[in-house]
């Protein structure tokens, strides 16, 4: 059997990572699995907003930053925002208090 040369661990559930993909995304293929089943029940968030999310977690769009309450995340033009699991994020649609794609992708890591 060959050993891994590279491993990193899952964000959501702290599994290691062997496939280059999962690598890539910072998820496992069961949490991809995951969000993909507990998007549509996600409260708050527009069908748009949603995709948008599940965009950002597939393209491995989000770091932690303070351990699970506050994440780095990608905006569509390649600005990275703070997103607290809270539901605060420094986007401009955060900053207005209005719900954003980036909130919506850090709860689906903590659903």
């Amino acid at each position: 059997m060959e050993v891994p040369t590279s491993a990193t661990f899952c964000l959501r559930c702290g599994r290691a990572l062997t496939s280059p993909p999962s690598v890539a995304t910072g998820f496992g293929p069961d949490c991809t699995r995951h969000f993909r089943r507990a998007a549509p029940a996600l409260p708050g968030f527009t069908p748009r907003q949603v995709e948008d999310a599940l965009e950002l977690l597939e393209l491995g769009g989000l770091a932690p930053l303070r351990g699970r309450r506050v994440w780095l995340t990608v905006g569509h033009h390649g600005t990275t925002y703070r997103t607290a699991s809270t539901g605060q994020c420094t986007c401009m649609a955060g900053i207005h208090g209005k719900p954003c794609y980036h909130v919506a992708a850090v709860r689906l890591i903590a659903a």
